[in-house]
């Protein structure tokens, strides 16, 4: 379950910019994760609850924004949405695909009260 280590990371994140600020506590974190990532949004959720647990961010809620997966295809440059790497060109069926989105995984906002 890679996505308690993520959770850990996340936690790591929100310390470093809430250190310093007395009292406040995180009520959401808003997080863009790639559809290519592979990571399990419940799971995520879950584990965050676990390692949030006695920290500022306790109860906070995570809004997940999922980023679609993005590429060019090399042969014939068209922009298209994948769900997975080994997705083919939709205009051509050529393999060989430059993924321009869809690998994100970040904290893109936190709310403090």
């Amino acid at each position: 379950m890679h996505e308690l280590s993520l959770c850990k990371n996340i936690l790591e994140i929100i310390k470093q910019h809430v250190s310093g600020r007395e009292g406040g506590r995180v009520k959401k974190i808003c997080l863009e994760i790639g559809a290519l990532t592979a990571v399990d949004h419940a799971a995520l959720r879950f584990g965050f609850e676990v390692v949030s647990q006695g920290s500022m961010a306790e109860q906070a809620v995570l809004d997940i924004i999922e980023v679609q997966g993005m590429a060019i295809c090399d042969s014939c440059q068209q922009r298209i949405t994948i769900q997975n790497y080994y997705d083919s060109c939709t205009r051509c069926g050529h393999w060989q695909l430059t993924v321009m989105a869809g690998e994100e995984l970040r904290v893109k906002y936190m709310e403090m009260e």
